[in-house]
């Protein structure tokens, strides 16, 4: 009777020690488990808690890293190689309206320029020579109107310079978005209105020459 009574004591520990054992596991398991959504709920908050300013500021940053392209109609417009050309419609120094689709099928050298910028001044020479030369290419400059302390700068400057190929004012907006940094920036482009080369710095008429003779 002790002997019986002694092994159903050890067993009683036993299932004891294997329901703690058991028991613990379960609560770590549980613990576990609250705190994974505990952590979720925290971040699902932190993700939906965001201002209008920090929700703009985010797609700010997105936007930096895409590249300037949008697609219409299956044309693809932008100013990298390939690209179609922006089109734009701006003013010129007569007040004739000037869109740059008017001169499609012709190739274009669109030029921004300002009174003020030495290089500018000193490759329009080689513009209005190499415009004089070749019929099928449009020499098309195009002002910073921002940047001119004077708008009658402009005007001034075509004037001093005998430029005869067309001038425009250029705006903000496009001055912005064709990237316009420094001056002169200048875009080669084709016939069809595809960008072929994009240029910061003043050109000369050789290179003009060189450029377009490889330009459909």
């Amino acid at each position: 009777m002790v002997k019986k009574g002694m092994w159903a004591l050890i067993a009683l520990v036993l299932a004891f020690v294997v329901y703690d054992f058991v028991s613990g596991l379960n609560r770590e398991q549980q613990v576990r488990e609250q705190a994974g959504i505990q952590v979720q709920e925290e971040f699902e908050d932190e993700s939906i808690d965001l201002t209008d300013e920090e929700l703009e500021a985010l797609l700010e940053d997105l936007e930096s890293d895409v590249i300037n392209t949008t697609s219409e109609s299956g044309v693809e417009y932008g100013l990298r190689a390939g690209n179609t050309a922006y089109d734009f419609q701006l003013e010129d120094m007569d007040g004739n309206t000037v869109n740059l689709s008017d001169f499609r099928g012709q190739k274009v050298f669109l030029n921004f320029w300002a009174s003020w910028c030495p290089p500018c001044r000193v490759e329009m020479p080689h513009l209005q020579e190499f415009h004089e030369e070749n019929d099928d290419v449009v020499v098309l400059g195009v002002n910073v109107m921002s940047s001119e302390s004077n708008p009658e700068n402009a005007g001034n400057f075509v004037e001093e310079l005998g430029l005869t190929f067309p001038n425009v004012y250029g705006v903000d907006e496009i001055v912005d978005l064709y990237l316009v940094e420094s001056l002169p920036t200048s875009y080669f482009i084709g016939s069809d209105g595809t960008v072929y080369e994009r240029v910061v710095g003043p050109v000369t008429k050789d290179i003009l020459e060189a450029r377009f003779s490889l330009i459909d």
